[in-house]
């Protein structure tokens, strides 16, 4: 596996050549056993990231160009990065990569900027070996036809997941009564599916880990995973070695590894799921349930008192007439009492989820107002974005405003009242 710093070698004697000078090389390393990832360092203000594509088997120049380009996209610069999952020699699945503000890489600049002078003054030196060289190695005007490629088919990546992501649609097209017909939101592809289950193979294999120290002996204070307690704990870093379970807060670490935390076991009943879950793109499926669960538990309590009745009445048969009434208005109260409680709990229900619908509504305009405002201030615009902005904009205005209109239309079926409010306002 190629290493991603160039070192330098001193005093390097080249046959035929009688003046010996220092030489910067690209070590490689070989492959024994399983496969570990390097452990990234990620200084104060810096980020952590990683990119996994399984479909995609590339060498270590071409993940070194996705990240610097990624991390360029995002006003930062490469700080460090290594290779995830090998599937070939010196190919890799993915990589792992740091971004940090420029103030951060002032020092490995300056480094490069020294390497690139060596290396000239090496090519003058080694004029014979040019061919050679050119042969094996990529041009520059290569790389930034490569550099440019990969941009371009980011960027066609970027569109396409803008316009699944954004054309879920949280509004309902048609209604009825009390009900609310949505359309069904776009279900993610084979490939998200395939990504989510790689992240959380790669999340069980760092949390999971013990806390090792490593071979040098400097104290630094970190925090590892401690799988048995569910919660991230202090350890102590020697500097060098150890494995991933490392991080430099404890924020950052329950944020990988929040997921190995067993969920709290959610109620059964689907009435209860809906109140005490929080809407997402699957509002209107649990809505559905919940409602036909509270139609359910109602039938089942009329049921219930129906056959109470019945067995009342056959044993009130030679109970004077007074007593029977008194039954059968005991009955009917009961009934009635059912009713009642039936109607406040699917009115609570429908209040529920249109609240919830115009929440995420109100959420969808404004971030496709924010996208739309961001599109103009492009520099240089692109109209195409521009156009496109405008309409999941536009869009997002006319669902809300259709809702409005639907809701209100509910409440003045059910509460006339309270429609005269909502109108005043």
């Amino acid at each position: 596996m190629e290493a991603n710093q160039r070192v330098s070698i001193d005093n390097w004697c080249r046959r035929d050549k009688k003046q010996c000078k220092s030489r910067f090389v690209t070590p490689f390393k070989c492959l024994v056993g399983e496969f570990v990832s390097d452990v990234l360092l990620v200084p104060e203000k810096c980020q952590f990231f990683h990119k996994e594509r399984m479909e995609v088997c590339e060498n270590h120049q071409h993940w070194h160009t996705v990240v610097k380009e990624a991390c360029l996209t995002q006003g930062m610069t490469l700080y460090s990065y290594g290779m995830l999952l090998p599937c070939g020699v010196d190919q890799f699945h993915g990589t792992e990569y740091v971004c940090c503000p420029q103030t951060k890489i002032i020092g490995s600049v300056s480094k490069e900027e020294e390497e690139e002078e060596d290396d000239e003054e090496e090519e003058e030196d080694e004029e014979e070996d040019y061919d050679v060289y050119k042969s094996e190695f990529p041009t520059e005007a290569d790389l930034e036809d490569f550099t440019e490629a990969a941009v371009d088919e980011e960027d066609e990546d970027e569109e396409e997941g803008e316009e699944v992501v954004e054309d879920r649609d949280y509004y309902y097209d048609t209604f009825k009564g009390d009900d609310y017909n949505e359309e069904n939101p776009t279900e993610p592809g084979s490939d998200s599916t395939m990504s989510d289950k790689e992240i959380t193979h790669d999340v069980k294999a760092v949390c999971s880990q013990e806390a090792m120290t490593g071979p040098c002996r400097a104290v630094m204070p970190r925090w590892y995973f401690d799988l048995s307690k569910g919660k991230c704990v202090r350890f102590i870093y020697g500097g060098c070695g150890g494995n991933r379970n490392n991080f430099e807060s404890e924020d950052y670490c329950m944020a990988v590894c929040k997921a190995m935390i067993p969920p709290t076991p959610l109620p059964t009943n689907d009435v209860d799921v809906y109140f005490e879950t929080s809407a997402d793109d699957n509002e209107h499926a649990r809505f559905q349930k919940a409602k036909e669960q509270l139609e359910i538990r109602h039938r089942n309590r009329m049921d219930r008192v129906k056959k109470e009745w019945e067995e009342a009445e056959l044993q009130a048969k030679n109970l004077p007439k007074a007593e029977r009434q008194t039954l059968i208005q005991h009955f009917q109260a009961m009934v009635k009492a059912l009713e009642k409680e039936a109607a406040s709990e699917k009115q609570q229900l429908v209040e529920t989820h249109l609240a919830r619908v115009e929440a995420m509504l109100n959420d969808r305009r404004r971030m496709a107002l924010e996208n739309y405002l961001a599109a103009l201030q492009s520099d240089p615009p692109r109209p195409h974005r521009i156009l496109q902005a405008l309409r999941r904009y536009v869009r997002a205005e006319n669902k809300d405003r259709l809702h409005t209109i639907r809701h209100y239309q509910h409440v003045l079926a059910v509460d006339p009242e309270k429609a005269a409010q909502m109108k005043s306002q």
